[in-house]
């Protein structure tokens, strides 16, 4: 590595030696740095450039991931999301406002069965948008559409009796809850 030996650590398991700031937290996969880059293909483990560890664990060349995240957000082995949950929540809570202010015309809904890339997670019956799915699980929005299920009006109908239904329950969880409280304080004024 270029930058002085006493700045980093060799990890056997890696196979690469590891900035010591970053090597209690590294995520040790075997073998990990003796593969090509996946953008420019270069050998990561004979590199003199600056390697990149992702989140799900793969390397990659820091210039290469730079240049990858200024039109994916990524990797590019695995299709998982190249950046951390926290630094991907503005961009994804911005994504959710987006949808919630464009609704789907009846016409082009759809009734779709998605996977998240990220937590690979799968729901069913999901509302399609054109923005994305976004995940009930993880909040991210690297899903894939496995399967239409329906479309069009039909689709549309589908959604909005999902939705009610949704309310209805939600409606029913808060009054129970109002109800539950009033019978607390009840029996708090009888003590």
């Amino acid at each position: 590595r270029v930058g002085g030996a006493e700045n980093f650590q060799h990890c056997h398991d890696c196979g690469m030696c590891i900035d010591k700031s970053l090597y209690s937290n590294h995520n040790c996969k075997s073998g990990k740095y003796k593969s090509n880059c996946p953008v420019c293909q270069e050998f990561l483990f004979s590199s003199r450039s600056a390697s990149h560890e992702m989140p799900c664990g793969h390397a990659i060349h820091w210039e290469c991931f730079r240049q990858l995240a200024a039109h994916d957000s990524r990797c590019p082995v695995c299709k998982k999301t190249a950046e951390t949950r926290e630094r991907m929540m503005p961009t994804w809570n911005a994504m959710a406002a987006g949808v919630a202010l464009q609704p789907v015309p009846p016409e082009l809904a759809r009734v779709v069965n998605i996977t998240c890339n990220d937590c690979e997670q799968s729901e069913d019956a999901r509302a399609w948008h054109f923005l994305g799915v976004q995940c009930r699980n993880c909040s991210s929005f690297n899903t894939v559409v496995d399967r239409i299920i329906m479309s069009g009006e039909e689709a549309h109908e589908f959604l909005e009796a999902l939705q009610t239904r949704s309310d209805l329950t939600e409606n029913n969880e808060e009054g129970s809850q109002r109800i539950s409280r009033r019978r607390i304080n009840r029996r708090r004024s009888l003590f």
